[in-house]
């Protein structure tokens, strides 16, 4: 610990300057500056002991041993390790060709590429795959740069954070290139979800505070804009006509809940969410979105399954498609419902009237559902024109009020919102890629977004 003990030699001699009654200067960095002494003690520790591990031979006679390293918490370390070069005896007659085409054209075959190697060695360095690496960097490290570029604005912020908090230094370009790498395997991960452990046992300050309920499957989906560069605009519709300034990601959440509060209201199980942020069309977000569902329980018996979204035709699809049956609760938010009954009461009343009205109609609807709101507009508005524009938002009404029964949904515990989702679309996707002058390539914004909604549900680094 060579560097540790000239920064306490230096403290000693300083102290011995300034005589007994005083203070050394500079003490409130002497953390600091001990913190850095022994990175770059332990630094220099790891690569000896890596050199010394690296000797070893599991597959036989290397071809040589050759200087390699990797970024660690402690900054980069150089080691030299066993190396296993291709075996061309081991090749193929199209693999032995390629290869004399690529000497020929003075290239070099593809570093780390899947090819017979001596030994039978399945990697050119043994040592560095037993070591996990991620992009060059220890599973450690690698961590602590994800969890920096979706929690930092930017991702030269974010090379500054991994570097103020671990006190490794990176360029902001290798930063984010090792950043969208990993959520790309985010995107790949999404694909096949791993089987959700048993419900955790709750703590015993949540059952003091809330009563049983039937267990249940929540599903909740949305989309969300993420503005991107005129490049990956082409081709894209926008709303009314309009030039589109962004792309749509969905967004879902699966979780359970198994309490209730005082009102009645579902008590989520504490950890138990799995996000899922994905570019892909409606069509595949709902199979994702199923996969996601399976492996969290559903058709297992143990869970009534609910989904909740809002009013979109793309996610009643969904809801056709990836979850049919009739044991399945569809659930329209209700806060999108009531947007639209203040569109209408807009429309329809003048303006000294419409708030007191909204709350009679409001009212009806969370207790008595769509159907009975019809009825109560059109009994107290029947002498508007049949022409009126305002009859128009009660086309929103007329399609979905089959999934409006909120007295009965709150009778049975269940979600009348879609609350859960709209915070993952917070969360997950505007945090850190909706902030002022931002415009992104539309892949790598998802993928970012992707690597965001694996931490959401406590997930390790991709």
């Amino acid at each position: 610990m060579a560097n540790v003990e000239a920064v306490l030699l230096d403290l000693r001699l300083a102290a011995a300057e300034c005589g007994p009654e005083t203070l050394p200067a500079g003490l409130g960095r002497l953390d600091e500056r001990l913190a850095r002494a022994a990175d770059t003690d332990m630094a220099g520790l790891l690569a000896d002991v890596l050199s010394a591990v690296g000797r070893a031979a599991p597959h036989g006679a290397p071809d040589g041993y050759r200087e390699t390293g990797a970024d660690t918490l402690f900054g980069h370390v150089s080691f030299a390790c066993a190396y296993y070069g291709p075996a061309p005896e081991r090749m193929t007659r199209q693999a032995l060709r390629a290869r004399k085409r690529a000497a020929a054209g003075g290239r070099r075959l593809a570093k780390g590429g899947d090819f017979p190697r001596s030994g039978g060695a399945a990697d050119a360095f043994p040592l560095k795959a037993a070591l996990e690496l991620r992009d060059g960097m220890t599973p450690a490290l690698a961590d602590r740069l994800q969890r920096a570029a979706v929690t930092a604005g930017s991702f030269a912020e974010g090379a500054g954070l991994l570097a103020l908090l671990s006190g490794v230094r990176l360029s902001e370009s290798t930063f984010r290139r090792r950043a969208l790498a990993a959520g790309s395997r985010a995107l790949e991960a999404q694909e096949n979800p791993a089987a959700w452990i048993p419900e955790p046992l709750l703590p015993a300050w949540l059952l003091a505070a809330t009563s049983p309920a039937t267990p249940t499957l929540y599903v909740t989906l949305d989309g969300t804009g993420v503005p991107c560069v005129k490049k990956d605009m082409r081709g894209v519709k926008g709303k009314d006509g309009k030039r589109p300034k962004t792309r749509e990601v969905k967004v879902g959440v699966v979780g359970t809940y198994r309490r209730l509060d005082k009102k009645g209201r579902p008590v989520r199980d504490p950890g138990c969410e799995s996000h899922l942020v994905s570019p892909k069309r409606a069509a595949e977000f709902g199979t994702l979105l199923r996969r996601l569902a399976l492996a969290r329980g559903l058709g297992s018996g143990r869970f009534r399954i609910q989904v909740v979204g809002d009013g979109a035709e793309w996610v009643a699809n969904i809801v056709r498609k990836a979850f049919p049956g009739t044991d399945v609760v569809f659930t329209c938010d209700f806060y999108h419902a009531c947007e639209h009954l203040r569109a209408f009461l807009d429309l329809a009343l003048p303006q000294k009237e419409v708030r007191k009205a909204f709350r009679a109609a409001r009212l009806v609807l969370r207790r008595h559902g769509g159907a009975s709101l019809l009825k109560h507009l059109r009994k107290r508005n029947d002498a508007l024109a049949p022409d009126h524009p305002a009859w128009q938002e009660l086309d929103y009404f007329e399609k979905r009020n089959g999934n409006m029964r909120y007295g009965e949904y709150r009778k049975q515990g269940l979600f009348i919102g879609s609350g859960v989702v709209e915070a993952a679309c917070r969360t997950d996707v505007a945090r850190r890629c909706k902030q002022s002058g931002m415009h992104w390539r539309f892949l790598n914004a998802a993928a970012l977004c992707a690597l965001a909604a694996r931490f959401r549900s406590r997930l390790p680094a991709a």
